[in-house]
């Protein structure tokens, strides 16, 4: 009994250590046709994202050294979205969300 009782503990921490690499994987790389324009020379980089997809796309801007944007919804041929974060995150691409 005592081994069945392990067993289970053990495949419940599988099933626990499994579920955020399931989430991650779910995120993927955005569509090319979300377009952006990148300023990153100063201190403070300025990110704007416009979508030219012919549907409405779910995105974060992924930063390397600090945390991801919101998930930001952008309509068809809609306005741009501003995003601006300081030195030393960096820019490393948009994903869906």
């Amino acid at each position: 009994m005592r081994a069945i009782a392990i067993a289970l503990l053990a495949g419940l921490t599988t099933v626990g250590v499994a579920a955020p690499a399931a989430q991650a994987s779910a995120a993927g790389r955005a569509p090319s046709c979300l377009a952006y324009k990148l300023d990153d020379r100063g201190a403070q980089d300025e990110l704007w994202v416009w979508n030219n997809c012919k549907k409405a796309v779910n995105f974060r801007v992924r930063l390397a050294n600090g945390p991801d944007s919101y998930c930001t919804y952008k309509e068809p041929r809609s306005t741009y979205s501003k995003f601006t974060w300081e030195w030393p995150q960096r820019f490393d691409g948009l994903i869906t969300c």
